[in-house]
């Protein structure tokens, strides 16, 4: 018996654990709860928290048929043109826009492949030579003209003792090697590539005209100066290497901060001589970290260098583009932000450590990154904006109790202070309806409300109604002022079959036919008989005054003719 009690009290105790979910499966092993599991525990984000901007990917744009033919036109000129050609070649070449661009990337393509790089080299040394030698023998020319023999000889003196004092640090200095030597006498050379080339004219050779044809294009893209320039100028490098190095350095030198987005970008090159010539250039700017970078003057340029640490998902500048992401200036709000997204889970510290500074509370452990994110946002927004969610609410308030009139304007003044707010797309229908009260008195202002509605939320639900209705009141404004159209009526039954008002006013405007309003030529014409007739009448009086002025006289003359003098009768006053 007792033994039968054991057994059912081991069946209960065996019974009960079944029951009881298992945690620990072995020694030391605890079960993970599952990713969906995590996903749910984890709360939602509110609707009201502003989305991340997605990073737009690089597009490599096709080259416009129009653009090559310029570009075509501009480097014949120079290859082959006379002297006038070449200099107008030459204009156009420092006068281009961005849109050369794609133009130029497709001709150094073809340069990529067609180019024979060690003749290139052979005739770019011997130019540089001659130029060299060209710039000294006129630095000496302009220097005999100013100085005298004195003068000339201290410098000589002067040279002779600095050629000393280099020759004995020279001896002490650790000696280069002819690598080292070739880069020292490359960046001390002077003037300008393409001038030498061009001042060394060889038009019969293929490679002369393709080595003037990439120097040319070079400069092309330093001129448009633009990100996606320097880009191009980057890949040059990659494609020709030493034959380019140092004049690419120095259209990055004249391009200064407008260089920068694109050396950034280049640290991360395919090619490793491109990694380190975007780092070393980047050094040379001061542009090196994130903090110097940023240190640019030009908005756009700002928006390009946040971009770029975005595509490049550098760690290290988290918080230093966190600190635009409140910027008021939107161009710069948006890019922070769009970087912050490309960087994602990496930045996740860092954006932790921005939450606490925000709030003064550690983000939950559950938050994702993207939700920090979206968090912060949304108080940058509203402290930043808290005038303008304060408008917002009273519009909301006077819509809800269907003052149109109140709403609409509390709502213009919010997107006076930000065009492009989040909720925007809650005022289209206040304007809507404002509109309806308007349509008959003011049919002008109530178009303009739709147009409003209809721009705040192009894509929304009720968006091909206020289509429909825009298209019906632009037909009743066209009939009313006598120039009737059915083309906007039409299209407002295309948009919304549903709109009677628009096909009661096109089966009126077929059946009855709606006379032009009367000119009122008839009334300019009659006004001009009337001027032309009192006209002739004006001179036809004229005419007759004098006339009958005579007639007086003739009659009276011929009542009393004069009596002749006496032939003996003394004049009077004679002596």
């Amino acid at each position: 018996m007792n033994h039968v009690s054991k057994l059912a009290s081991s069946f209960v105790l065996v019974s009960a654990l079944a029951l009881v979910p298992l945690h620990v499966h072995a020694a030391g092993e605890l079960t993970q709860p599952s990713a969906s599991a995590s996903a749910a525990a984890a709360p939602a984000a509110p609707a009201s928290l502003p989305e991340l901007p997605k990073l737009q990917p690089i597009v490599l744009q096709e080259p416009d048929a129009a653009a090559l033919q310029e570009l075509d036109r501009v480097l014949e000129r120079l290859t082959t043109g006379d002297a006038r050609a070449k200099e107008t070649a030459r204009t156009a070449v420092a006068e281009v826009t961005p849109a050369v661009v794609p133009a130029v990337r497709a001709r150094v393509q073809e340069l990529r492949a067609g180019l024979d790089r060690k003749e290139a080299q052979g005739l770019l040394d011997d130019a540089r030579k001659a130029g060299r030698k060209s710039l000294r023998d006129k630095e000496k020319a302009e220097k005999a003209e100013k100085g005298g023999k004195e003068k000339d000889k201290a410098g000589k003196d002067e040279k002779a003792a600095a050629k000393d004092d280099k020759a004995s640090k020279d001896a002490k200095a650790p000696k280069k090697s002819k690598a080292d030597k070739e880069k020292d006498k490359d960046a001390e050379d002077e003037g300008d590539w393409l001038e030498f080339v061009l001042a060394s004219p060889k038009p019969k050779s293929d490679t002369w005209r393709d080595l003037v044809r990439l120097l040319a294009m070079e400069r092309m893209l330093t001129a448009a100066g633009t990100t996606p320039a320097v880009r191009e100028l980057l890949q040059m490098y990659s494609y020709f290497g030493e034959l380019l190095r140092v004049d690419l350095q120095r259209q990055i030198g004249k391009l200064r901060d407008r260089a920068v987005p694109a050396l950034i970008e280049g640290r991360q090159h395919d090619a490793k001589i491109v990694q380190r010539f975007a780092s070393k250039q980047l050094d040379l700017l001061g542009r090196a970290i994130p903090g110097e970078a940023v240190g640019v003057t030009d908005p756009q340029v700002l928006a390009d260098i946040l971009r770029a640490y975005g595509r490049t998902r550098d760690v290290d500048a988290v918080r230093v583009i966190l600190s635009f992401s409140n910027s008021d200036r939107i161009q710069l709000r948006e890019a922070a932000r769009e970087a912050i997204a490309a960087i994602g889970e990496p930045g996740i510290w860092q954006l932790r450590d921005a939450y606490l500074n925000q709030t003064g509370n550690k983000a939950p452990r559950e938050f994702t990154w993207d939700r920090i994110a979206r968090e912060l946002f949304g108080m940058y927004d509203r402290a930043r904006l808290a005038e303008v969610y304060k408008l917002m609410d009273e519009g909301a308030a006077h819509a809800a109790a269907s003052r149109w009139v109140e709403a609409t304007s509390a709502f213009d003044k919010v997107l006076a202070r930000s065009p492009v707010f989040e909720r925007r797309k809650e005022m289209a229908p206040a304007y809507v309806a404002h509109a309806k009260t308007l349509e008959e008195k003011e049919p002008a202002a109530a178009l303009e409300m739709l147009r409003k509605a209809l721009r705040l939320d192009p894509k929304g639900e009720g968006a091909r109604k206020i289509e429909a209705e825009i298209a019906y009141l632009e037909g009743v404004t066209l009939i009313a002022r006598g120039t009737p159209d059915k083309f906007p009526l039409t299209k407002a039954i295309e948009l919304d079959p549903s709109n009677e008002r628009a096909k009661r006013a096109l089966a009126s405007l077929e059946q009855e036919r709606i006379a032009p309003q009367k000119s009122s030529l008839h009334r300019y014409v009659a006004a001009s008989g009337v001027g032309l007739v009192a006209l002739i009448a004006m001179i036809f009086l004229a005419r007759r005054k004098p006339d009958a002025g005579r007639d007086a006289e003739g009659s009276r003359a011929g009542s009393n003719p004069p009596t002749p003098p006496a032939p003996d009768a003394p004049v009077a006053g004679a002596e």
